[in-house]
């Protein structure tokens, strides 16, 4: 795949594609609506941001926001009353490594979480991540299919989600 498949999945391109008018450039304006109400805010932070209002909202009322850096594998995000304190702390240069996203709260399902061969039931959230592969060459693509799924499950009151970093636990949708 190109570059630009492989930055699909990073934050501050994210953040762009959640931006207005940017899906429907790609899927029209019906289709782009329709997937717009699926998305949660996010917000870029920092040099050429408009992120005053978002910044007042989340230092008036932190629950409802998580602040991330631009990797992946858990235990790098701000959440709450976390986010807000950076965002106090950070210069206008340091807050452009970051986007604020609008705190996705699920309603917790009981759970079984093994770790080190010892079960333990708990109320737990899942996050679901879908894969697909892609091979193009720009004008053709060739294959473009799902791949599989990945279930991570976390206890109640655990922020991070990473598996690798021991917060949550690989899972299965049944």
């Amino acid at each position: 795949p190109s570059v630009a498949y492989q930055l699909v999945g990073a934050k501050k391109v994210q953040q762009a594609l959640a931006r207005p008018g940017a899906v429907e450039r790609f899927l029209g304006a019906a289709d782009g609506e329709k997937l717009r109400h699926c998305f949660a805010g996010l917000w870029g932070l920092g040099v050429g941001e408009d992120d005053s209002a978002v910044i007042r909202e989340c230092l008036a009322a932190p629950a409802g926001y998580v602040l991330k850096p631009q990797r992946e594998g858990g235990g790098h995000n701000y959440y709450g009353e976390g986010a807000a304190a950076q965002l106090r702390k950070m210069s206008t240069e340091e807050r452009s490594a970051y986007i604020l996203m609008q705190r996705i709260l699920p309603k917790a399902q009981p759970s079984v979480l093994t770790r080190e061969g010892a079960a333990t039931v708990t109320p737990g959230l899942s996050e679901f991540g879908f894969y697909s592969v892609f091979v193009g060459n720009g004008s053709k693509v060739h294959f473009n299919e799902h791949a599989g799924h990945l279930v991570r499950t976390k206890g109640e009151g655990v922020d991070e989600g990473g598996v690798a970093a021991g917060y949550a636990v690989i899972s299965s949708p049944f």
